[in-house]
C-alpha cells in the first residue's frame, strides 16, 4: 500500500497539505456525513497537531490533536471513503498514541466506534451523548491499566 503517516503542527503544514486535510474532512464531515450545523473550519488548526496519512502523496487521512487542552482533545479523524477497513485508520491512532505517551486525551468517539478505538487503547468514560444528531461517546487515554 505504501502508506506514509507523519505528524505536523499547524505551521508546519505546507499549503497543500491543508488544504488536502481539510478537503478530506469536507468530504468526510460535510457531504458523506452531513454535518453542516457546525463548522468544519472552526478556527482551531491552527493550534493544533495534524496526523496525516498518505499514499503516494495523497492525503487519505487526518486526525487533529489540540495538546494545549488539558486532556488533550484528539478529533476530526477523517479517513477517505476508498481507503476505510484497509488498517489507516488504525496506523494515525497508533501515531497519535505513540505521540501523545502517557499524556492525558479526550475524543468524542461516533459511538459506532466504540469497539475499534476500545482495540486501539481508548476506553469509555461516561455515558453516550449526541453532538450534532449523531451519537457518540466519550473516550480516554493513556491505556488503563490492568
Amino acid at each position: 500500500m505504501g502508506l506514509d503517516v507523519d505528524i505536523k503542527h499547524f505551521d508546519e503544514l505546507t499549503l497543500l497539505e491543508l488544504h488536502g486535510l481539510l478537503a478530506l474532512r469536507s468530504r468526510v464531515f460535510v457531504v458523506e456525513q452531513q454535518i453542516t450545523e457546525v463548522p468544519e473550519v472552526d478556527g482551531e488548526d491552527k493550534n493544533g497537531h495534524h496526523v496525516i496519512a498518505r499514499v503516494d502523496g495523497e492525503i487519505i487521512g487526518t486526525v487533529r490533536m489540540l495538546l494545549e487542552r488539558n486532556p488533550v482533545k484528539v478529533g476530526r479523524v477523517a479517513v477517505d471513503k476508498a481507503w476505510r477497513g484497509r488498517g489507516v485508520g488504525g496506523a494515525m491512532m497508533d501515531a497519535a498514541g505513540e505521540f501523545l505517551g502517557d499524556r492525558s486525551a479526550k475524543l468524542h468517539a461516533q459511538s459506532h466506534l466504540e469497539g475499534w478505538y476500545e482495540a486501539l487503547g481508548w476506553w469509555r468514560g461516561g455515558d453516550n451523548f449526541e453532538i450534532v444528531g449523531i451519537d457518540h461517546v466519550p473516550m480516554y487515554w493513556p491505556p488503563e491499566e490492568g
